[in-house]
């Protein structure tokens, strides 16, 4: 049986109308803070990563809209429309357009009180990367010229503040000075460059080439490739088939860590990106390595029912979190649909079944827990929504699977 319909039902009826009621009407933007017994801390930080995401997922949900996968009359039965998620959209980038900008220094916050003013004053290349990614999709749905400038104004922070001769470096104070990245290490190692940031910068490059269908900047498709090279020569491990996380400034791996959420994340990412680029040579060359990933994820962290967050020296991490179970569903079906392999499709099914029968919460409407047991017990010391828990990763699942299973209906 397919995931795909109960997987829009969880969109249109829990997740859509739980972010729409984060809206801060008051104070602009959208809560920071959110138990796990769904209690809203209305004078919480809004961490500039958490308002990208909401900003990306707004945007992309009304494209959804857009292209029919999403129809009004089923949003509307919701109680809600094509208007209100756009509307969304429109109240996430105005806050971050207001707020999160350094004009004394530069670059970006990572976050700003409930009330708009600079709290956590960190510029951090992840954070960067994330505000690129969302504001893309915002211009393509809006045709928004200023958001598309301030993408664009972003890429060149990046480019003049976080690049070195070979990588990106993470993390700065306000006026640039060195900082020691303790946003990103972790697992006790102080780590000067991590996977996590170098991918997602990728994902901003590709959305940013992606959408500028004039020109297709030369410049940044060159960084494009720049970043897969380093993925390929220094951070993929072919002997143990997985990324390292964490580095040194050389990028000599800090820890002997296999991370299964990052690798089944990169599986169908670097796919992604290779599609983009529209390479066929270079699709070729890589596509072991995304096929490598997704076995090795599936034959090392899946136990029959869900992906465990990670193996560090020998030693499994139980805990079931919620953006590697995301990750796990869109990765499996990335794998099967290249492959028709069975193991793949059991896998996504079940996986899916975990995060229905375990992870949404059962409030409605509802979101994810953070994080919940092997056997599946909720953390309930770990909130619903904050700095890092936002409507990306299970969000993102969810347009995911609709977007393939709209590409292979079309393909019948």
């Amino acid at each position: 049986m397919a995931i795909s319909p109960e997987i829009k039902i969880h969109l249109i009826h829990d997740l859509l109308p739980f972010w729409l009621g984060m809206i801060d009407k008051e104070n602009g933007g959208f809560y920071g803070c959110v138990d796990a017994e769904g209690n809203i801390d209305k004078k919480a930080d809004k961490g500039c990563v958490l308002n990208s995401r909401i900003l990306w997922v707004f945007s992309t949900c009304y494209k959804l809209c857009m292209d029919g996968a999403l129809s009004e009359v089923k949003l509307q039965d919701a109680g809600y429309s094509s208007v209100d998620i756009l509307e969304a959209a429109r109240h996430a980038y105005n806050f971050f357009r207001d707020n999160y900008f350094d004009q004394e220094y530069g670059g970006i916050f990572w976050s700003v009180t409930y009330d708009g003013k600079p709290s956590d004053t960190t510029k951090h290349a992840y954070n960067h990367a994330f505000a690129i990614y969302a504001l893309c999709e915002f211009f393509e749905v809006t045709g928004n010229m200023e958001a598309f400038k301030l993408a664009y104004y972003l890429k060149n922070c990046v480019e003049n503040i976080f690049k070195d001769d070979i990588g990106y470096l993470e993390s700065f104070g306000r006026d640039f000075e060195p900082d020691d990245n303790p946003k990103l290490s972790e697992n006790g190692v102080h780590a000067f460059r991590t996977t996590n940031t170098l991918l997602h910068i990728m994902e901003a490059y590709t959305e940013l080439y992606r959408i500028n269908k004039e020109t297709k900047d030369q410049f940044v498709k060159g960084k494009i490739y720049s970043i897969l090279d380093i993925f390929e020569n220094k951070i993929y491990n072919p002997t143990e088939g997985r990324l390292e996380i964490f580095f040194d400034e050389h990028y000599n791996s800090l820890i002997d860590l296999r991370s299964l959420g990052n690798d089944i994340e990169m599986s169908w990412v670097l796919d992604r990106t290779c599609a983009v680029l529209g390479d066929d040579e270079l699709t070729a060359r890589l596509a072991p390595i995304s096929d490598t990933l997704a076995r090795k994820t599936l034959e090392y962290g899946f136990d029959g029912h869900s992906l465990a967050y990670e193996i560090e020296r020998g030693v499994t991490r139980e805990t079931r979190a919620w953006w590697i179970q995301a990750e796990a569903v869109v990765g499996f079906t990335n794998a099967f649909m290249k492959t028709d392999d069975k193991e793949y499709k059991n896998a996504e099914r079940k996986c899916w079944e975990f995060i229905r029968d375990h992870i949404i919460t059962k409030t409605r409407p509802a979101e994810w827990y953070n994080e919940v047991s092997k056997e599946g017990v909720p953390d309930m010391s770990m909130p619903l929504v904050g700095e890092w828990k936002c409507p990306y990763h299970n969000v993102r699942m969810c347009i995911e699977i609709l977007r393939r299973n709209m590409k292979a209906k079309e393909e019948l």
